[in-house]
């Protein structure tokens, strides 16, 4: 009796057992999307381009650096939307930018004695190369002063290395020689970037020539700068 017992208690188990439900394999339902910033597109006139044309080789010194005009560009950021945003500046050239003792640097003060902007010292970048020479340097900025957002007068402002410590500029200045620098714009008297759907002003250009005793003034020089111009969203 028991061991009849036992075989009906163990044939339910089995039936237990095996009446479970199978494991099946499982799928994740994954819910994504990106809430994404308004898209701001910048453009300059001209393409862009800024070009000081034929220069005379009796136009340069032969023995100093000689500055060249500023050029000016119209330059503007378009959004779908209202937007805060900065621009930060990428030379293309290398270590080209020529020093005051000639040495060949990226991002450089402008040499000793070149006013870029009526103002010494400012970062500037370099204009290629002339064999193993280089050609010269300039500088960028977005002309403070110049700057309305949605139709409204705007200061500039920058950050140098970061982009949460900003400080008004009267200058506009996009490189700095030692940090990447980043320039936006504030309600007047204010330091807090602003959002806007439409900026415009002005961004001028100002380039100096290295000594004309090292060019190869033999042959055509011709200046080669190129920068890059990025946004950033804040």
């Amino acid at each position: 009796m028991l061991n009849n017992l036992q075989k009906t208690v163990c044939a339910l188990a089995v039936l237990a057992t095996t009446s479970l439900p199978a494991l099946a394999e499982s799928i994740d339902v994954r819910v994504i999307g990106t809430i994404d910033p308004a898209a701001c597109t910048p453009t300059l006139s001209g393409g862009g381009t800024v070009d000081y044309g034929t220069i005379k080789p009796s136009a340069l010194a032969d023995d100093a650096f000689t500055t060249m005009p500023e050029k000016q560009l119209d330059f503007a950021i378009n959004c779908d939307a209202p937007a805060k945003v900065a621009i930060t500046a990428y030379s293309q050239r290398g270590a080209s930018a020529v020093n005051t003792d000639g040495t060949l640097i990226e991002r450089i003060s402008a040499p000793s004695g070149i006013l870029l902007f009526d103002v010494a010292n400012t970062s500037v970048v370099g204009l290629g190369l002339d064999g193993a020479k280089g050609i010269g340097g300039y500088s960028i900025r977005l002309a403070a002063g110049t700057m309305t957002a949605d139709g409204v007068a705007v200061d500039s402002i920058q950050s140098n290395g970061n982009t949460t410590s900003w400080a008004k500029t009267p200058y506009g200045i996009l490189f700095n020689s030692t940090v990447q620098r980043y320039s936006s714009w504030a309600a007047t008297g204010t330091t807090t970037p602003v959002a806007f759907t439409t900026l415009a002003g002005k961004l001028g250009v100002q380039a100096y020539i290295n000594k004309a005793s090292e060019l190869d003034l033999t042959k055509p020089v011709a200046l080669d700068g190129l920068s890059t111009l990025e946004l950033v969203y804040l």
